[in-house]
């Protein structure tokens, strides 16, 4: 590929001078703001609308300065700003219900996200896409830090901010969350590379069914091609069972050996098999990581990284030296012999059935709950009856009714409170604590209404912890 048809994007580019394109959502995170400030650079005139108000969002709108080639609409949307305009990129958190998107499909106004156009204006062979409903952003963070490439996709960065950075063969590894997916879905578009990481239920308030979500999902393997690469965690039946469709080359990441082509452990190493080569790569306890899906989710980077002729010694060197995310089983300090541990990144039972047997062997004060995403609780409620559980501490939301309603029903008796908020929760917890047990935030449900999001949460969460101790 000749230097013209790796920079095919800067082409493109130019035309968008004089584009007017609606910008729906710009969000209070900031992670619109690098895709704004990239449109203005490339001459796009722009119509930034948000529901939220200009007080709620101030902080971002600064950053953006006065620029008058950008239009403000906020508090409101406006019909006019889908009909009247050349191309509407969405927020990944906008529903894609929303009246006003089907204005613009209505009058065949072009809808994307900013996941199509970067796989647009990218070598999509150089992307190294990674999805799943849990475990992806830490595969993410792994996969970049390993192979040193450029992350994105991750809370609060703006994937078309770096594009004009990126070199002729540099590859990049991109976070895919179910919505992102979609307008690649709508362009039939899969990466080179495609890790998938788990299919638990989540988001089924926001999808007609599980098996739409699903659907949605393999949007990252749907579209490859024969020479694309696709690695699936094989603990996953899911995606076992993925394997027998896909067109392009199968990969396995596990916990065990399925006798397949992949990365594996076996007698507390990291074993790679490929074609017919077997080798170990590390032993798991140097691994910078102490719990099973923990482990997990750093083999694909291994993977990668040995496939690519990465040095036994150099892998293990920057596998050591990955730094984990917070939110997710995160020490946040012991005070007087109780560990507390904030894993509010846990929006669904799934993922708190996984702490809690990650913490098996300890008891448990479980602070839990919040709003629901019209999941289902009977699992988590039967292995929330068999952990060892001291005492249950609730936050607010819809959720905590229905846990209750299926811890109770899976012959739950534990002892139970209600708080109002994080505070109450962490001041409760510490109270019935004693040494040796663990204080736990994995709430298996959503933030929303009491937070701003799980990433909030858990900073509050971390927040009144310190204030236990001063400081």
């Amino acid at each position: 590929m000749n230097n013209d048809e790796q920079h095919k994007a800067v082409r493109e580019v130019a035309d968008l001078k004089g584009t007017r394109i609606t910008v729906m959502g710009l969000g209070e995170h900031g992670g619109a703001l690098g895709n704004i400030k990239w449109l203005r650079e490339h001459g796009a005139q722009l119509i930034v609308t948000d529901l939220k108000s200009r007080v709620d969002l101030q902080g971002s709108i600064e950053q953006l300065g006065g620029d008058p080639g950008i239009e403000w609409v906020l508090g409101k949307h406006r019909e006019k700003d889908f009909t009247e305009t050349d191309l509407v990129i969405m927020n990944p958190a906008v529903s894609r219900r929303s009246p006003y998107l089907e204005l613009a499909r209505g009058r065949g106004v072009k809808i994307e996200m900013d996941s199509s156009l970067f796989f647009q204006w990218f070598d999509k062979k150089r992307i190294i896409g990674v999805t799943g409903s849990k475990g992806k952003s830490t595969t993410t963070a792994a996969i970049g830090q390993v192979l040193d490439v450029k992350i994105i996709g991750v809370e609060g960065t703006a994937p078309l901010a770096g594009l004009d950075q990126l070199g002729n063969d540099e590859q990049v590894v991109f976070e895919l969350s179910s919505w992102r997916l979609e307008p690649l879905d709508r362009r039939e578009m899969s990466p080179g590379i495609a890790v998938v990481t788990s299919i638990y239920r989540d988001h089924l308030n926001t999808y007609d069914s599980w098996a739409q979500y699903i659907d949605t999902k393999k949007t990252l393997v749907k579209y490859q091609g024969a020479d694309d690469l696709a690695l699936l965690n094989f603990d996953d039946k899911i995606l076992r069972d993925w394997a027998k469709d896909l067109v392009g080359r199968v990969g396995s990441y596990s916990l065990k050996d399925y006798q397949t082509k992949g990365i594996f452990i076996e007698n507390d190493q990291v074993v790679v098999r490929w074609s017919d080569k077997e080798e170990i790569v590390m032993a798991v306890q140097d691994l910078p990581v102490r719990h099973a899906h923990e482990v997990r989710n750093l083999l694909p980077a291994i993977l990668l990284a040995w496939q690519q002729g990465m040095s036994k010694e150099l892998i293990r060197a920057r596998v050591q030296k990955v730094r984990l995310l917070p939110h997710r089983m995160e020490k946040v300090a012991v005070i007087d012999a109780v560990e507390y541990i904030n894993d509010s990144a846990a929006t669904m039972p799934d993922a708190t059935i996984a702490a809690l047997d990650a913490l098996s062997s300890k008891q448990l004060i479980h602070i839990l709950g919040g709003n629901d995403k019209d999941l289902e609780f009977g699992q988590w409620a039967e292995r929330e009856t068999q952990a060892n559980i001291k005492a249950m501490i609730w936050l607010p939301g819809n959720a905590s009714d229905k846990m209750r309603q299926a811890y109770q029903a899976a012959g739950g008796t534990q002892t139970s409170e209600k708080v109002k908020d994080m505070t109450e929760a962490v001041k409760r917890a510490a109270a019935i604590a004693q040494a040796g047990e663990v204080v736990l935030l994995s709430p298996g449900a959503t933030s929303f209404g009491s937070f701003k999001n799980e990433f909030d949460r858990g900073n509050r969460f971390k927040a009144a912890v310190h204030d236990l101790s001063g400081n």
